[in-house]
């Protein structure tokens, strides 16, 4: 598999959040990350707006008739998202989801009532990473493999997130922040708010899980990426592990091909995988692996019921289709 070059990171905005994980320790764990594959720790001038985004989540708690007529922009799926107040199975937080479509739902009076309380901030913060990040990612994993990857990214499909890991859940001792995952896309961009509890699984020892430092930002690969790429880019396991009682913020920017971009590998015979005929054959595009890929995770999130009742993880479902 490609190795992608781990950067030190200059330190990102912190907003006065409690930083639970010691220089020395940080130190000692950034060093175990850089032997991963897949995964960068980004020198990032682009600051996530912490107190704005803790504004903007206290504000929708606080005001229902807010959230409502935000979620009604979407009704199918929502934007403020709570499962974790009535589901102490689910992961324990809460979520808001906003990609340029569904931005473009949210009527201007109501973008405006939301302007005081933190929104406007956030949506400048997603433009500013974007147009800083996206393209130089695209390059750089490009280059791990040798194959351009701006002709499958040309619609810009993108979605961002914020999640509030608030202790304020249905299971307020559950440690069980984000469940253990790999994303759909091709990357993915997490900011930290200082707290820690992003841990990445360690490739060569399955189980064993490493914490991200937390005053990181951090780019990992989906299950998009290791397709395309015939299984040099590693799609990265990771997880959010929660701490009883402290708060945890984190902005999340997700980065996919175009939905109508055929997933199989573009430079085929570069390493041993060995996908699905499904795969090979050009079966499965984006759209359709998005929305396949998508059932568990709302499972796991909460928002959601499976049909088939089959108890896989979302991982579990997704090899058996990649990789046969």
């Amino acid at each position: 598999m490609a190795e992608i070059a781990v950067r030190s990171s200059a330190p990102v905005a912190i907003n006065d959040a409690p930083v639970h994980v010691n220089a020395a320790k940080a130190q000692a764990l950034t060093s175990d990350v850089a032997d991963m594959a897949d995964l960068v720790l980004l020198d990032s001038t682009v600051q996530a707006p912490f107190s704005s985004i803790r504004q903007l989540f206290d504000h929708l708690r606080a005001k229902p008739e807010a959230a409502d007529a935000l979620n009604a922009t979407y009704p199918s799926r929502g934007v403020f998202k709570t499962a974790a107040f009535k589901n102490g199975q689910s992961d324990q937080k809460l979520t808001i989801d906003f990609s340029p479509n569904r931005l473009a739902r949210v009527p201007a009076e109501l973008q405006s009532s939301l302007s005081s309380h933190g929104f406007t901030e956030v949506l400048e913060f997603f433009s500013e990473l974007t147009s800083k990040h996206l393209d130089h990612m695209l390059s750089v994993l490009g280059a791990a493999i040798g194959a351009d990857l701006f002709p499958l990214h040309r619609s810009r499909n993108i979605n961002f997130r914020l999640c509030d890991y608030t202790p304020d859940t249905a299971a307020p001792q559950s440690e069980n922040g984000c469940g253990a995952h790999r994303d759909y896309g091709t990357f993915s961009i997490i900011f930290q708010d200082g707290t820690s509890g992003l841990e990445i699984e360690n490739a060569s020892h399955r189980g064993e899980w490493v914490p991200v430092p937390a005053d990181k930002v951090v780019m990992l690969c989906g299950w998009s990426a290791f397709i395309i790429s015939g299984g040099e880019l590693r799609a990265v396991r990771h997880r959010v592990r929660r701490q009883p009682g402290v708060r945890r913020l984190s902005a999340v920017l997700f980065v996919a091909p175009d939905l109508d971009v055929t997933l199989k590998p573009i430079t085929p015979g570069k390493s041993d995988v060995q996908f699905s005929l499904d795969v090979l054959e050009g079966k499965v595009n984006v759209s359709w692996f998005k929305e396949f890929m998508g059932k568990r995770w709302r499972w796991r999130e909460g928002n959601a019921k499976l049909e088939d009742g089959e108890d896989v993880t979302q991982d579990e479902d997704i090899e058996r289709l990649v990789l046969g």
